[in-house]
């Protein structure tokens, strides 16, 4: 074997091991948290640790806790938990190799574990009776869009790992929820106005709660759901001793692949509201006289004489959190006391952050209502089912294919099961490191890459035939098979890779998860049947006393 090979050889043994470990977060056993109430009773506890009763699971009782480990738990089984008498929250912690290599679990869709539906319009009539017109279009979308961002942090407070919440028009707001077990509680927190408050942060504690939480939280993520974050901060309250006037709340930022907002670090404020959000009647992105991003606003009259106050001389360089609903989304330092009504917000922002900021702080008093329009239940049941047809169709399609390709082509055949399964391998990790949501329409494109696969490897082993019997001997009529089989595979491919690409780009939810499995299980089998088969081929030439190959 030449120097070549060897490296060409470790490279590919490196790529499966890698592709390996990264699949492992979903094909791999899972843990789960499962905090527990201090006051349960044996009788609750008993019947969450039933939930997981049989041999497919294994229970550790840390007392307040259960840690739970098993190849079946999903986000809807979490939800599931999470309901139940005497649990405070339930998650799923990540695996070691998403926390090492940045790997993701591959997410199941709406219509493979449950969950809900909703389409929610916005009626424009309170905004129109008031204004006393009728609203344009850029207003309503960009109404929409301040609710779509209420939503968002409403529904993350449900812990739903892939959640879609994207506008429909300029007037209604699309929402899938995969897992979720409890519609009641989603419509109505759906259905409560925004709460928003500016209050004063006290830096001597703030600095303290977070030195505390950072000696003492230092082998653990901070919690993602509220019953976590609040045991937290009251542990942490308690230790530093925080005066009764003062309260601990976390601030939190915006993860810009997932969307979804998580705890960065403690902030001690006072108690007191200095500013309420129905004081702020407007919102929107300047630049001041420096050319920088900020936030201009408008206050209510109101509303002016409470941040002339709060802004007096003594509490210049104080910070004053934005606070939108219990969570600390931003804290601007007062530079200068604001007496007219109108100020702006500085901070070095993009002008993304600033739209996302000018939309929380109006958010406070949004007028609009949000009316449910439709509304689908998709139950776990039916999931489970869709799940286990899927994968047995995938498994019956290999076999059959498989089975023919030994049959047909011998030794040749068991070769391209080989690169079949190697591709399934590579697929799967491409799609754990992007963190897909795996839908039903995207199993019939893991089932349409295998006939593609197994198609690239038929034209590769009907071009090595007809070099054999043209007279060639093993060696060449490997060469030359696959250097006549590359431009065809490659061209077939290559118009359905567009296709896939186009279908990605402008398609949406299911569609669009069917394009990117296929557009990915493209790539994979003609690196799998060009690279890694032909390879296999150029060892097996390696021995010069083969005078026939069996294909």
């Amino acid at each position: 074997m030449t120097r070549g090979m060897i490296y060409k050889l470790i490279w590919i043994l490196v790529l499966v091991a890698l592709s390996v470990i990264l699949i492992l977060p979903t094909v791999g056993e899972k843990d789960m948290e499962v905090l527990l109430n201090k006051d349960i009773t044996v009788e609750q506890k008993d019947a969450v640790k039933k939930i997981f009763a049989g041999d497919k699971f294994t229970i550790k009782d840390n007392g307040t806790s259960l840690i739970v480990s098993g190849r079946s738990l999903t986000d809807a089984f979490m939800n599931k938990v999470r309901i139940l008498d005497g649990v405070t929250e339930a998650r799923l912690l990540k695996h070691w190799v998403e926390e090492k290599l940045m790997a993701k679990k591959i997410n199941l869709g709406l219509d493979l574990q449950g969950g809900m539906h909703l389409v929610l319009r916005a009626d424009f009539s309170g905004i129109e009776a008031k204004l006393g017109r009728t609203l344009e279009e850029k207003d309503k979308i960009e109404i929409t869009q301040q609710a779509l961002e209420l939503l968002r942090n409403r529904i993350d407070k449900f812990g739903v790992s892939e959640p879609s919440i994207r506008p429909s028009g300029a007037e209604a707001i699309e929402i899938q929820l995969p897992g979720v077990k409890d519609p009641r509680a989603v419509k109505k927190a759906i259905g409560t106005t925004g709460s928003l408050e500016y209050r004063l942060v006290d830096e001597k504690y703030s600095r303290s709660s977070a030195e505390w939480i950072k000696n003492n939280y230092k082998a653990k993520e901070l919690p993602q759901e509220w019953g976590g974050q609040k045991q937290l901060l009251d542990e942490a309250a308690k230790a530093i001793g925080l005066p009764d006037t003062l309260e601990l709340m976390f601030y939190f930022e915006r993860d810009k692949d997932s969307k979804k907002i998580f705890p960065v670090y403690p902030m001690a404020l006072e108690k007191k509201i200095a500013v309420a959000g129905t004081d702020i009647k407007e919102a929107t992105v300047d630049r001041d006289e420096y050319g920088r991003i900020v936030v201009q606003f408008k206050t209510t009259a109101e509303g002016a004489a409470k941040f002339a106050n709060v802004t007096r001389e003594e509490n210049r360089d104080k910070r004053l959190a934005i606070i939108l609903d219990n969570n600390i989304r931003n804290a601007p330092h007062i530079n200068e006391q604001i007496t007219t009504g109108s100020g702006h917000i500085s901070g070095g922002f993009s002008h993304e952050e600033a739209q996302t900021l000018a939309r929380i702080i109006k958010e406070g008093a949004l007028p609009v209502t949000l009316q449910i329009i439709e509304e689908r239940t998709v139950g776990p049941s039916l999931g489970q089912d869709s799940i286990e047809s899927g994968i047995k169709a995938m498994i019956i399609g290999m076999a059959g294919v498989i089975l023919f390709m030994i049959v047909y082509y011998k030794m040749g055949g068991l070769i391209s099961a080989i690169g079949l399964i190697l591709n399934m391998i590579f697929m799967l990790a491409l799609l754990s490191l992007l963190g897909f949501t795996l839908t039903l329409p995207g199993i019939a494109g893991f089932i349409l890459t295998v006939g593609m696969a197994v198609d690239a490897n038929v034209i590769i082993y009907e071009r090595i035939k007809e070099e054999l019997a043209s007279g060639k001997s093993v060696r060449m009529s490997i060469v030359y098979g696959f250097d006549k089989a590359f431009w065809t595979i490659f061209d077939a491919n290559l118009t359905t890779l567009i296709a896939a690409f186009i279908l990605s780009q402008f398609g949406t939810g299911p569609i669009k998860g069917f394009a990117v499995i296929l557009f990915i299980g493209i790539l994979t089998s003609m690196f799998t049947a060009l690279y890694v088969t032909r390879f296999v081929y150029e060892i097996i030439s390696l021995n010069k006393k083969i005078k026939k190959l069996h294909i």
